[in-house]
């Protein structure tokens, strides 16, 4: 993103901004090398900063953390006392902050290629056997070739079936149902979460309109499909 383009950033309520840090956060902690937002919070007290970790929209808390020669430095912030927040090192999520106005350029290291969707199609194909004990055909819908953004939204998606998969298998009854139901799996990129089940087929559109900030969450695409079966 470059400075002309960052001028187009929409103002965003506080909650908003740490609804957002949370799906960042969330993307991040499950990589080798984890780099979490680095944030700095105004209060009516004084300042608290850190890396970005939790945010817990029930409790309305926010938890940041710094790590000083293998220690933890823990600080909890209750969201009603935060006049002000800034972020730093979210270069490459600054798009996210947009709401959807600014498009997303992913880094071509980033992008996989049509092979290596395949390759992660199938082996969540394999995944999807071991959990239900039947095969289930996976396949990625698209109209005509991808470009590197799908591409790279595909693979994203597929990690978001996999979690979502995981937890339809936990739970006897909605396994059952869904054992019953399905024999193959179809996705695809779209404006809206929806799913629907026809003959066996089990369609999921995801949203993308806002990026992944409205694509739906593995608990809420596990509902929509528990409502199909």
């Amino acid at each position: 993103m470059d400075f002309k383009t960052m001028l187009q950033l929409p103002v965003l309520e506080i909650s908003q901004v740490l609804k957002t840090l949370q799906g960042i956060a969330d993307e991040e902690r499950n990589k080798e090398r984890p780099q979490m937002p680095n944030v700095s919070i105004g209060t009516s007290r004084g300042n608290v900063s850190g890396y970005f970790i939790n945010y817990d929209t029930e409790k309305s808390i926010v938890l940041l953390g710094n790590w000083y020669d293998h220690k933890a430095d823990l600080q909890y912030v209750e969201l009603h006392s935060i006049a002000s927040i800034s972020l730093g090192n979210i270069n490459n999520y600054l798009y996210q902050f947009s709401d959807g106005t600014i498009p997303f350029a992913p880094n071509e290291d980033e992008v996989p290629t049509l092979l290596q969707l395949k390759k992660e199609i199938r082996d969540l194909e394999q995944s999807a056997e071991k959990m239900f004990g039947k095969e289930i055909a996976i396949n990625y819908v698209y109209e005509e070739k991808p470009e590197d953004v799908e591409k790279f939204y595909a693979n994203k998606i597929i990690s978001i079936l996999e979690g979502t998969l995981k937890l339809i298998a936990t739970e006897p009854l909605a396994k059952e149902a869904f054992v019953n139901a399905v024999n193959e799996l179809a996705f695809t990129q779209g404006e809206e979460n929806k799913v629907s089940l026809k003959n066996g087929n089990l369609s999921i559109s995801l949203d993308l309109s806002k990026g992944l900030k409205s694509v739906a969450s593995t608990n809420k695409l596990q509902d929509l499909i528990e409502k199909c079966l």
